[in-house]
């Protein structure tokens, strides 16, 4: 996996906007749907918005964890040994 350029977001981040965006999305659902239906019908759009919430957050979450892992691997495979004497 190469870096990314300087002045470009790492792809990560454009996940990241695209989940806040839609999440923007349901909260002004449920608004409109309260305005026009009632609390009912708004209660019953934010409850799979919260659920949809956990799970991209723990996604998100997992995916942090790996990319620290990764790097982790990568760094200490390019350390040089330190047991060797010259």
């Amino acid at each position: 996996m190469t870096a990314p350029e300087a002045g470009t977001a790492h792809p990560v981040i454009g996940v990241l906007r695209a989940g806040m965006l839609l999440g923007f999305g349901w909260v002004v659902a449920a608004g409109l749907a309260w305005a026009s239906f009632g609390v009912l019908w708004a209660v019953l759009l934010l409850f799979p918005w919260l659920l949809l919430q956990r799970f991209f957050h723990r996604a998100v979450q997992r995916l942090g964890e790996a990319v620290t892992t990764i790097a982790a691997r990568r760094d200490a495979t390019r350390a040089p040994d330190e047991e060797t004497s010259c």
